[in-house]
């Protein structure tokens, strides 16, 4: 687990780019989910919005049970001397099958259909999701490779939200539109991308180290709650992606109901996505020059001006130039995330090796994925409860004067309003290359000591 000299490599492009090539697949069926999935079944399908709150809801507090259950299993899985690896393949192709249902969906389409479907998509992707996340930290230590295997993922993370933003455009589609049609379509691809992806990366990348002391056991729990720095990263995580959680909510309604430019959005997709895209490696060069927390705390600050301007975008064909550029201003912001978030709870696995001597990234890395995908998912409830509860009606052409109020304060001043929280605690986050590169030299030096230890004489007559 030790790392190469500061500023070398040791991990060829084969291996972060297998690493990666789950994360397309894995974002790409992650995108109806987001900010999509219930504007199509409130649309297309009727379900009300206040049953699709509650959906959401419900759907957030299981994705929360059944992350630090796959994290546990896969951390015990890996103790007796597994790897990460059968995980991701199994989980896969669960996915595959939950996200059929879900994303193709046959009449009748009610609230217990949609549920049932998105709880089984969630079960999915825990399984596949926290033991691949958790695998990132026992390929390497060092802390400038994690930040290249962080990157080359969230360059896989933009590649696959693009592919679902392409599929309306697709020539078998009448209109650019998300739509049931595009939905189904999504699906489709994810059924050959996401075992295929999975596959490569089992082959390609090796399966790296589970660092533990000898002979300690812990309960997975004390690490977390006298781990300070993972509680202040769940923390902080957890509030940045409730403000994601909340904009991506009500996205649907904010573009297609007030500023009637639904035809517009997935081709704002994919002309914002791209340049998010190009900006996250860039990101991995600041985040190498002045440290992982400090970039991403300035990409949260800054987007709090970018969800401000949403405010700004004129309704009707001529806002589309604007919102586009406030779209692009977000997602350059934004492109930081995807590297500078798993790459520190990375660093923060190391302080708990450290402090507890045993492996728990599993688990830390199911807590992680609660805050990415629950967390989310609490915030468009909260976020659609306070629309509907403001008046705002997806049924209707022209809204009330109370219900655009209500949709503009929740998707644009709530999210900045948690931001602006975010990013104080971002900046200060006590685990910075300098203290990182002490702990991985403290933790080699452990393992030395006890490889050096003479082991007991055996008692076998």
């Amino acid at each position: 687990m030790s790392g190469p000299p500061h500023g070398r490599t040791t991990l060829g492009w084969r291996v972060l780019a297998a690493y990666a090539a789950p994360a397309f697949s894995q974002t790409m069926i992650h995108g109806p989910t987001g900010s999509v999935i219930q504007g199509v079944y409130a649309k297309y399908f009727g379900v009300p919005l206040q049953s699709i709150a509650t959906v959401l809801l419900v759907a957030s507090l299981f994705d929360a049970t059944v992350n630090p259950v796959m994290g546990y299993l896969s951390d015990r899985h890996c103790a007796s001397g597994g790897t990460r690896k059968p995980w991701l393949l199994a989980g896969s192709l669960f996915s595959v099958v939950a996200c059929w249902f879900l994303f193709a969906p046959t009449p009748p389409v009610t609230v217990w259909y949609f549920g049932g479907w998105l709880l089984l998509t969630y079960a999915g992707w825990a399984i596949a999701e926290v033991p691949y996340a958790a695998w990132m930290a026992e390929i390497t230590s060092d802390y400038d490779d994690r930040t290249r295997l962080a990157t080359w993922r969230g360059v896989a993370m933009y590649g696959g939200a693009m592919a679902f933003a392409a599929i309306p455009y697709l020539p078998i589609f009448p209109t650019a539109e998300f739509t049931p049609a595009s939905l189904q379509w999504t699906a489709i691809v994810a059924a050959v991308a996401l075992p295929l992806f999975s596959t490569w990366a089992v082959w390609t990348v090796p399966a790296g180290a589970a660092v533990a002391k000898p002979g300690v056991k812990r309960n997975a729990w004390i690490g977390v709650v006298r781990n300070r720095p993972l509680l202040q990263f769940a923390l902080l995580f957890f509030l940045y992606n409730l403000a994601s959680g909340v904009m991506n909510g009500v996205m649907f309604f904010y573009i297609d109901s007030h500023l009637h430019l639904g035809p517009f959005m997935a081709g704002l997709f994919l002309l914002t996505l791209p340049l998010g895209a190009v900006a996250v490696p860039l990101w991995g060069s600041l985040c190498r020059r002045f440290g992982k927390q400090r970039a991403w705390a300035a990409g949260a600050a800054g987007s709090v001006l970018g969800m401000l301007l949403f405010m700004t975008v004129p309704v009707g064909p001529q806002g589309a130039v604007w919102l586009a550029i406030v779209q692009v201003l977000v997602i350059l912001l934004y492109a930081g995330f995807p590297v500078a978030a798993p790459a520190v709870l990375a660093d923060v696995i190391d302080y708990g090796r450290l402090r507890f001597g045993v492996d728990f990234a599993g688990t830390y890395f199911a807590i992680y994925n609660v805050m990415y995908k629950a967390v989310p998912g609490l915030g468009g409830a909260l976020a659609i409860a306070l629309i509907g509860f403001g008046g705002f009606d997806a049924r209707l052409a022209e809204q009330s004067t109370s219900g655009t109020v209500a949709l503009l304060a929740t998707f644009c001043g709530v999210p900045a309003l948690l931001l602006t929280i975010v990013a104080p605690m971002l900046w200060y986050f006590p685990i910075d290359a300098r203290r990182q590169r002490i702990i991985v030299e403290r933790l080699r030096r452990r393992e030395e000591r006890s490889q050096r230890m003479p082991r007991p004489a055996s008692t076998t007559p």
